[in-house]
């Protein structure tokens, strides 16, 4: 808790960083910046300059929130026609022809420009630090390195053979990243874009057999969007419009909405989030994609009059789904940030799956998502892949109010989870009144079938140890086939709240990662 300010993040590095950016008289958004570059460097298997960002953004002063999509296109010789010439039936998961144009860079430089009020090396200069110097790295990013390093050369080079050996608390220096953060915070976007920095990107690249060119990167990338909102009793909750799949979170809270969850017992509320779930996953396969190239028919979607018929399908017994192919993804991190002032932002940023496509561009140390693998290589669907269409995306973060005023702000890894914890945290939060680190820590579920590799699994309710077994019993009696999985298996959560009387900031960080919350 605080009064003058919160960071919230997936790693405790990046919050400190954050945190000793706001105690330097900077704002949320040069806090959240820090605590973004320096994730890019403490947790380099979710996220960084080869990756995307979203962020919903509220500054008190003018009672608004925005939403950045700064996520990036397909590059211009990525038509399905192009994979089917190579053979492929898909996009392919990892390696060069998975990547998309990073818009990360572009995300971090718009934001900067539009509310930053501290100069961007000074904003930077931990993560510099971290990169440049070398920092303990964690459980979790030990384990990655572990699993990724013997398969794939480019994780190997950079990660597993600079270490004397992969554990907890072995320092890793990246000293091409930090060289490359230098450039970006000195010269900005156009130094990654536009410079020689990109040349030497783009050559790498290509000799991996990348279809990424130095004109793919020309582009304008980061935009700025209103976010979608809706009514949910007596709260407003905004969330990410397309590309992203925010409408989800929303969609969900409209079905629910209409059952008196005050008076129904946990198992039957469970049964109702699920049966919501499956029909929301439905609508994304079907209909989201980048609105440049089509309608995702979003308004409707998020319409009480669609959660209305929606509802209806549910019955009292589990009802089986079509399995929903979309996007294969893993790693991501979230992080929040809010000021004395009362200015609050949410940010999510991602390389999507661990390393992301596991190629490395060159000496840069930018590890490149695999984003493009998002597409589906059919013309007749939604997310049909074409040049310079942004596909669509698993990043998603909420932000709601009470009476015009901020009530909490949150988000979540987890690809499939990340809709699926964000309104379970959001029904803890908004229905049962409880602190954010309570909501936090709360057991969770998560259905599948998903994305892929999870669309092919079998229709599964997975619960995480620390429910009752008497509401896994009444869940398996409705017809759900219910799984024990481990106590902290589902997202990676950060929730900063605001006491409404006193102004004070509560900040929650997930156990299920390395997460920390400063207050000050």
């Amino acid at each position: 808790m605080g009064r003058n300010g919160m960071v919230s993040s997936g790693h405790y590095l990046a919050s400190l960083a954050g945190m000793r950016v706001l105690q330097d008289s900077g704002n949320a958004v040069d806090a959240a910046l820090a605590t973004s570059f320096a994730l890019s460097v403490v947790t380099p298997e979710t996220s960084g300059p080869g990756g995307d960002i979203f962020a919903l953004v509220y500054m008190r002063k003018t009672g608004k929130v925005e939403a950045l999509n700064a996520s990036g296109p397909a590059p211009k010789r990525a038509t399905i026609e192009f994979f089917r010439e190579q053979g492929h039936s898909k996009v392919p998961t990892e390696g060069p022809l998975s990547i998309a144009v990073p818009g990360a860079v572009d995300g971090w430089t718009e934001l900067h420009g539009r509310y930053g009020t501290l100069e961007l090396p000074r904003i930077a200069a931990d993560a510099i630090a971290y990169a440049g110097e070398g920092f303990p790295i964690s459980n979790h990013l030990s384990k990655r390195i572990e699993e990724f390093g013997g398969a794939f050369p480019a994780v190997d080079r950079n990660y597993r053979k600079v270490l004397d050996a992969v554990a907890p608390g072995r320092v890793l220096a990246q000293k091409g990243l930090a060289r490359t953060l230098e450039q970006i915070a000195r010269n900005g976007r156009k130094s990654f874009y536009d410079g020689e920095l990109a040349g030497r990107m783009c050559a790498a690249l290509k000799s991996e057999g990348a279809i990424i060119s130095e004109e793919d990167l020309q582009g304008k990338f980061a935009e700025w969007l209103e976010p979608l909102r809706s009514s949910y009793r007596d709260f407003i909750v905004c969330e990410q419009p397309p590309v992203s799949q925010g409408f989800m979170v929303l969609e969900m809270l409209n079905i629910i909405e209409g059952y008196p969850l005050e008076r129904m017992a946990p198992a039957d509320i469970i049964h109702i989030m699920v049966e919501a779930k499956k029909l929301a996953f439905e609508d994304r396969v079907n209909h989201l994609e980048d609105p440049r190239f089509g309608d995702p028919q979003i308004l409707r979607l998020i319409s009480k009059e669609h959660a209305e018929k929606r509802r209806s399908l549910i019955s009292e017994t589990a009802k089986p789904r079509a399995h929903v192919a979309a996007s294969a993804g893993g790693d991501t991190t979230y992080l929040c940030a809010a000021d004395r002032d009362g200015n609050v932002i949410s940010l999510i940023q991602s390389i999507f799956a661990p390393f992301g496509s596991r190629v490395v561009a060159g000496d840069t140390g930018v590890v490149m998502n695999n984003r493009l693998c998002s597409f589906v290589l059919d013309g007749k669907k939604a997310n049909s892949l074409k040049p310079g269409k942004r596909p669509a995306h698993t990043l998603n973060s909420y932000m709601a109010f009470r009476g015009g005023d901020f009530f909490a702000v949150g988000g979540t890894p987890g690809n499939d989870d990340q809709p699926q914890s964000n309104v379970q945290i959001l029904h803890q939060l908004l229905d049962q009144n409880r602190d954010p680190q309570s909501a936090v820590e709360a057991p969770r579920w998560s259905h599948m079938p998903g994305t892929p590799p999870r669309d092919k699994l079998p229709e599964e309710l997975r619960m995480e140890e620390g429910f009752p077994f008497e509401v896994m019993k009444g869940l398996e009696e409705k017809g759900h086939k219910v799984k024990v999985v481990g106590r902290w298996s589902f997202g990676a959560s950060q929730v900063i709240a605001r006491d409404p009387d006193t102004g004070a900031w509560m900040g929650a960080a997930d156990p299920r990662r390395e997460g920390y919350a400063i207050g000050w």
